[in-house]
């Protein structure tokens, strides 16, 4: 996948401007959309949060799926 990076404003925790920022995609909110954007380090803590949960994710059995 090619990530085009844009100088902008990261929307995550950190709130820095005028730094290199990638699109995560629309953000929706009471039927209003704005583009939400995150720097690098933020993306990172983002990718690494997710990561851990799909690792600590308990797959679903046949037992628990019925």
């Amino acid at each position: 996948m090619v990530r085009q990076w844009v100088t902008g404003d990261c929307w995550l925790g950190c709130q820095s401007t005028g730094v290199p920022v990638l699109w995560l995609g629309p953000l929706q909110w009471d039927g209003q959309y704005a583009p939400l954007y995150s720097c690098e380090p933020c993306l990172d803590r983002l990718m690494a949060q997710a990561v851990a949960y799909w690792l600590n994710r308990r797959p679903m059995t046949t037992a628990t799926a019925a």
